[in-house]
């Protein structure tokens, strides 16, 4: 989910967790109990995780690219995909060792060291793929030299094309799926206009309305009427601010989706930082990854509702279970962002810059 849409990582992962829970409870070596939780620690590590994973990247989710337009869009600053990966895949892989020590330590405890067949049952998946075809070297070609592509642009490749940027390098992996065959002397390409339509074209529609709301904040004057209401926040230090900040919009993301609720609050903190004189930065970037980190209903995010609707699990155990896992995330969202991210964005975050008044 660092690289491709945090849903469809779930819905792939969904067969493979279900066929290894199915085979645990055909095998008679296996406890009833053990099966009934660990189905549950299996759905929920599903979905966790790719929400967890697509903090690490730009593109790992909506939330992240709407954050690198509005700031583009109000201060004129890009936030390249290698400057958000030196402070999403941090955050990323700490949440992620977290949440496995919570879920197979403290959310669900299991009596049996190992479960009989689930190593065959995986080997059984694997096979039942057969070997890599010529269409899939070929895309996993054009996913790797993108990926490669966007980490060096800002430190290698800007050096020899000073005006390419992300966007031109995703214009181009684009057209190269519509240009490259399908197989050696096929005349089909990889993919083909019919079936790019069907892609959700409505998110870039939400994405788009994210910026144009942004733009009209601003140009309205409505940000800065927003920002002198909240002046009571002045005297607040920043860590507190920030804890309020990133624990309210990730309870406010379990009820609304992470990419409306980013749209919606990010075009406000930027006056508001402006008011109480703090980097925008570290209100902004708290938020974005606060938003990320919905774990408990099925409506938070789309990985909660695909694997809600497997059965396995009802609403009190996800609730339950990731309430605690909400506040470790505000926990370490909270902590990196003061602490780290203004050493690896290089800002003081006691003060608003006064280039970007």
């Amino acid at each position: 989910s660092m690289w491709i849409s945090n849903t469809a990582t779930s819905v792939m992962m969904l067969p493979i967790g279900m066929a290894i829970i199915r085979q645990l409870q055909d095998n008679p070596e296996t406890e009833e109990n053990e099966r009934r939780i660990f189905g549950k620690a299996l759905m929920l590590a599903i979905a966790y995780s790719a929400s967890i994973g697509g903090i690490a990247t730009l593109i790992g989710t909506p939330p992240n690219l709407v954050l690198a337009g509005i700031v583009q869009e109000i201060y004129g600053i890009e936030i390249t995909f290698s400057k958000w990966i030196v402070i999403g895949l941090p955050i990323s892989a700490v949440l992620l060792v977290a949440c496995w020590i919570y879920l197979t330590r403290v959310a669900f405890t299991f009596q049996q060291e190992s479960f009989p067949g689930g190593k065959a049952e995986i080997d059984r998946q694997l096979v039942a793929l057969g070997k890599i075809s010529f269409e899939e070297k070929a895309v996993l070609l054009v996913f790797v030299a993108t990926a490669l592509a966007w980490i060096s642009r800002s430190f290698l490749l800007n050096k020899w094309v000073p005006e390419l940027d992300d966007t031109i390098i995703a214009i181009i992996a684009g057209v190269l799926l519509f240009l490259l065959p399908a197989g050696r002397g096929q005349k089909r390409k990889l993919i083909k206009w019919k079936e790019a339509v069907e892609l959700p074209w409505g998110v870039l529609l939400l994405f788009g309305g994210g910026l144009a709301l942004a733009e009209g904040f601003k140009t309205s004057g409505l940000a800065g009427w927003i920002g002198e209401q909240l002046t009571l926040l002045e005297g607040v230090s920043i860590g507190l601010l920030l804890l309020i900040l990133v624990a309210g919009v990730n309870f406010l993301t379990e009820i609304t989706s992470n990419l409306a609720t980013t749209a919606m609050i990010l075009p406000i903190l930027a006056p508001l930082a402006a008011i109480i004189d703090v980097h925008p930065f570290v209100l902004m970037v708290g938020a974005t990854l606060a938003a990320s980190c919905a774990f408990m209903l099925p409506v938070a995010t789309p990985p909660n509702a695909v694997v809600f609707g497997s059965g396995y699990l009802k609403i009190p155990d996800m609730v339950r279970t990731g309430f605690w896992l909400n506040v470790i995330s505000i926990a370490v969202v909270s902590l990196v962002v003061y602490f780290l991210l203004p050493y690896l964005w290089t800002f003081d975050p006691n003060g608003y810059p006064a280039n970007l008044k």
